[in-house]
């Protein structure tokens, strides 16, 4: 586990905000990249949409966690 690092202000900031919009960057090009599979292969089959709407939930997942950071 890391220490919190110390700010400008002399207040400690904790280390696990960068770690969450990392997080969140990989889950959403995940997202956007399984959205994108669904897309060019189409909704006929059912691994396939399950691809593109579990894209897409990725997606949003994502700019969750982000903003939780």
């Amino acid at each position: 586990m890391t220490s919190p690092t110390t700010g400008t202000t002399g207040t400690t900031v904790p280390s696990t905000g960068a770690s969450r919009k990392t997080i969140g960057y990989i889950v959403q090009l995940g997202g956007i990249a399984a959205f994108a599979l669904g897309a060019v292969f189409s909704l006929h089959h059912i691994p396939i949409g399950a691809s593109f709407v579990g894209g897409a939930a990725a997606y949003y997942v994502g700019q969750k966690i982000r903003a939780l950071s």
